[in-house]
């Protein structure tokens, strides 16, 4: 068991979900951060079990995904995202951070509308979302980018309001990050010819 599972099952615990299943405990996702980000006061977490921890926390959402087959990167390409989920008509990947996006989010992508990339994180910093700034992912190939509902809502309508290759928008409620996932997953009804 690593320190990042340790310390989520002490989440788990003190919250009383612990026998929930991990679509349900996702759907927590706010109060595990906060009762994590209290532990951390106490007693910092090293960066990189916190990242292992977002990692654990963005999977939970994709549990419930039927036949979802989730695929790492290898070390080579782990600049482009964490994950590979194949979906339809493309795989889509993945790029998960904690609470900063700095460069290593707008880095990460494969650049490529054929192998869009979601960005998934924990973020806590508005300063990071600028107009300029959220646009320039889409550059990067970014279909979406998952954030906690409270940063969503203080950052500006423009930037909310930004849409993505799809014509839908690029920044999201990371409440929605399961759902929509499950959408891209499933080949959708053909028109009638």
């Amino acid at each position: 068991m690593t320190k990042a599972d340790e310390l989520l099952g002490q989440a788990y615990e003190h919250l009383n979900i612990s026998g929930l299943c991990d679509s349900d405990k996702y759907k927590k996702i706010e109060d595990i951060v906060s009762y994590l980000d209290r532990l951390n006061a106490k007693s910092k977490i090293p960066p990189g079990t916190t990242g292992t921890i977002s990692e654990r926390l963005c999977k939970l959402g994709l549990t419930e995904v039927p036949e979802i087959q989730i695929r790492p990167f290898g070390k080579a390409w782990q600049w482009v995202g964490d994950i590979l989920l194949p979906g339809h008509p493309y795989d889509i990947a993945v790029s998960i951070k904690s609470f900063k996006a700095k460069e290593r989010l707008i880095a990460s992508g494969t650049g490529s509308i054929l192998t869009p990339t979601l960005g998934w994180g924990l973020f806590d910093d508005p300063g990071e979302w600028g107009l300029e700034r959220c646009n320039s992912y889409l550059y990067r190939g970014f279909l979406a980018i998952y954030m906690p509902r409270n940063l969503l809502n203080q950052l500006g309508s423009e930037q909310r309001e930004i849409k993505n290759f799809n014509g839908t928008r690029l920044l999201r409620d990371l409440q929605k990050f399961p759902s929509d996932v499950q959408s891209a997953m499933s080949p959708q009804k053909q028109l009638p010819h």
